[in-house]
């Protein structure tokens, strides 16, 4: 896509587009909004002259515990681990903000460079000097790459679906967890991948809500909930949750083009097979209408986002979805974790561990966090350290 068709695009999403006394027209985001940006498209900040990205910053799990024997394989990012195996202290909010404070405060311009096939990719040293020899602040950039060869345009979308379910409530998350390895299922052998794009909620929404982070007519970008202390201040957790939101999925899959729908339907196919979602579509700026009564449609129009449900409703198997629902609870406690002092998390392993009858250790690893926080409910735990 060419820029204009993207600055009206953003524009015609909310975004206000600015004329920049050097590089021209951008777009204006808030912090929260950049930050969600960056994490989905992987946009650099321009904070030293290479650029760096929020994405994949926050990452707790790549698998779904339903294909998984209801096994929980943690992934090291949102916290770390040393040689050792030791949990340490990863990406969490209080971490992020120390390290790059410019993130977390202060308008930012996103800018698109179109880049063509044969051009490279590595712009961002020359616009970094060019913005600090013009006396501006480079940390209030971010730059997104236009890959003319189309690769950048996928997560682009994935980004564009996303804005359109928050709209409408729902936590969203791109690249969700899947299953990797082939899966085993109703004498079927499927073989792995990654959904492109989720909306979902689940009973933890129920929270959420009552803490004001989400409602009805504003969801929040899963990338935001390790960080979102940076950028707003949170209610407490009262003890109260009204019971709004029950479990759903809809999945989404993003190409750049028609040419690649065949490729789409197949892997949406593959994801229908195992009777998890309510909805599976499409996310491709040309297709209005994929032949596919099961799938919906997720395309562009006169620069605007457009929406069309499936007309025919899926098989569910819903032990299944009530598995994936617990999944999704302990996958985003895990998660507001990240807004939690580390100190308290060790604090409360050690105290969980002695009301357990387990012994208390001087060092701990991932499996003992996800032991600890799987077996505390929603209540206690949002009263524990959200309240």
């Amino acid at each position: 896509m060419k820029n204009i068709d993207l600055l009206n695009l953003f524009k015609n999403s909310g975004f206000k587009i600015v004329t920049d006394p050097v590089l021209g027209k951008t777009i204006e985001m808030t912090p929260e909004q950049a930050y969600a940006f960056s994490s989905i498209v992987g946009a650099s900040y321009l904070i030293y002259p290479y650029g760096i990205t929020m994405k994949g910053r926050s990452e707790v799990f790549i698998h779904r515990s339903v294909f998984s024997n209801n096994y929980y394989i943690y992934s090291p990012g949102l916290f770390g681990r040393d040689i050792n195996g030791k949990l340490i202290e990863g990406e969490s909010a209080e971490v992020l903000l120390s390290k790059f404070p410019s993130v977390f405060s202060g308008k930012k311009h996103v800018l698109i460079c179109d880049i063509a096939l044969n051009e490279p990719s590595n712009i961002e040293p020359e616009i970094y000097k060019k913005i600090k020899q013009n006396n501006l602040s480079p940390e209030n950039y971010l730059i997104y790459k236009n890959l003319e060869s189309g690769s950048s345009a996928e997560p682009l979308f994935e980004y564009f679906a996303s804005l359109y379910f928050i709209k409408n409530g729902y936590i969203t998350e791109n690249q969700a967890p899947w299953f990797q390895q082939n899966l085993k299922y109703k004498n079927l052998i499927l073989q792995g991948g990654i959904p492109d794009f989720s909306a979902f909620h689940s009973k933890i929404s129920n929270y959420l809500n009552a803490m004001g982070i989400i409602d009805d007519k504003n969801g929040i970008a899963l990338s935001l909930l390790p960080v979102i202390a940076n950028f707003r201040k949170i209610n407490k957790y009262n003890g109260n949750a009204k019971n709004l939101y029950n479990y759903e999925l809809k999945i989404g899959e993003a190409k750049s083009s028609r040419s690649s729908l065949p490729t789409a339907i197949k892997q949406l196919q593959k994801y229908q097979s195992v009777d998890l979602a309510d909805e599976l579509f499409s996310i491709i700026p040309d297709v209005s209408d994929n032949d596919v009564n099961s799938f919906g449609e997720f395309y562009l129009q006169n620069d605007t986002t457009q929406y069309n449900k499936p007309s025919k409703t899926n098989r569910l198997n819903n032990i299944a979805r009530s598995t994936d629902s617990e999944w999704i609870d302990n996958y985003i406690k895990l998660l507001l974790l990240g807004n939690v002092k580390f100190p308290k998390i060790i604090e409360y392993i050690d105290t969980y561990r002695i009301h357990a009858g387990l012994k208390k250790l001087e060092e701990y690893e991932a499996i003992h966090l996800l032991d600890a926080i799987i077996q505390t409910d929603l209540k206690t735990f949002f009263l524990t350290f959200f309240n």
